[in-house]
C-alpha cells in the first residue's frame, strides 16, 4: 500500500490527508483527521472523512476524493495527487512519503 501525508488546516484546526493505493484491494483511499484532538467526538470518532464511510471505498479513481476535498475546500499539493495516481498505475506496494508546502515551496520526503 502506498500512503501520502499531508498536513494543512481545516476549519482553522490542523489536520492530516492520508491518501494512497491500497495493492490488496486494487483501489484508491482517503482519510482526513484531527491532529489535535477534536473539542467533542462525534459519531464519526474525530475524523473528519474516511473512504469507508462509502459504498465503494476503494475507487479505481481518485476523482471522488478530489471531489470531496472540493466540497471541504481543502487543498494538497499537484504533485501528491500525480503521485498517487502512478502508485494506482503501477499498483505500488510499501511506500511512505510526506508532502509539505512550506512557505510557497514544496518538498517531498521518504518516510521510514
Amino acid at each position: 500500500m502506498s500512503r501520502h501525508y499531508f498536513k494543512t488546516t481545516y476549519a482553522e484546526k490542523p489536520i492530516e490527508v492520508l491518501m494512497g493505493f491500497d495493492r490488496p484491494l486494487d483501489g484508491f483511499f482517503m482519510v482526513i483527521d484531527y491532529l489535535e484532538e477534536p473539542d467533542r467526538y462525534d459519531d464519526n470518532d474525530g475524523y473528519i472523512y474516511s473512504n469507508m464511510w462509502e459504498k465503494n471505498p476503494h475507487p479505481d479513481s481518485l476523482t471522488p476524493y478530489l471531489d470531496k476535498l472540493a466540497e471541504l475546500d481543502i487543498s494538497i499539493p499537484a504533485e501528491m495527487i500525480k503521485e498517487v495516481e502512478i502508485d494506482g498505475q503501477v499498483k505500488m506496494g510499501n511506500k511512505d512519503i510526506r508532502h509539505a508546502v512550506t512557505d510557497g515551496a514544496y518538498t517531498r520526503t521518504v518516510i521510514g
